[in-house]
């Protein structure tokens, strides 16, 4: 039983270890705007697995529990792998173009994937949930951008919602997608005639 669990999903199993590892040095992990300029460069990747608090944490793994239990059957391991990865990378270097100072969190990577996901399902087998998907990822961050964040949820969690980070990797997920769609294999062309 363990052997299955690990073999299945041991991306999502290494993701809640490592972050909750992460969760006591938040500190030494965080994405920080002025320890990443004096060349504390690994708070790029890691930013994305430190967290504020313990709620935030379990909010952060649920969701992306929610996430790899959808796209489980399109997505195997290794791609949830790679795709986190690089959000994380280019969504870390991204928010040096906001004002944010601190960011933590795996709210923009979870993002990323949603939009991720959905667009592979527009492009695949899935297109009416993908288009549904994309629709309510695309209503929930126009809300962000012109309320702000909930109070409810940065009160809960002890920091404010990272809103710009959400619409950030939400866009490098739907440029990932496009990416992988233009360079997927095809079959080749053969003329019969």
């Amino acid at each position: 039983m363990l052997q299955l669990l690990l073999k299945r999903y041991w991306f999502l199993l290494l993701v809640i270890s490592v972050s909750w590892f992460s969760l006591a040095h938040s500190e030494l992990l965080a994405w920080n705007r002025p320890l990443i300029q004096q060349g504390e460069y690994w708070r790029i990747f890691t930013g994305n697995l430190a967290h504020g608090n313990l709620t935030h944490w379990v909010m952060n793994m649920m969701t992306l529990a929610v996430i790899y239990f959808i796209y489980d059957d399109r997505l195997s391991n290794w791609q949830f792998c790679l795709l986190s990865s690089l959000l994380a990378i280019t969504g870390g270097a991204s928010i040096m173009l906001t004002n944010y100072h601190i960011y933590v969190g795996l709210s923009g990577v979870t993002h990323g994937l949603i939009v991720y996901g959905a667009c592979r399902d527009v492009c695949c087998d899935k297109p009416k949930s993908g288009y549904l998907v994309l629709a309510a990822i695309a209503l929930k961050l126009a809300l962000e951008q012109y309320y702000g964040d909930d109070p409810w949820v940065s009160g809960m969690i002890g920091i404010d919602v990272a809103i710009d980070a959400h619409l950030i990797f939400a866009g490098l997920g739907l440029i990932l997608s496009v990416l992988a769609y233009w360079l997927r294999p095809r079959p080749a062309y053969s003329d019969n005639s």
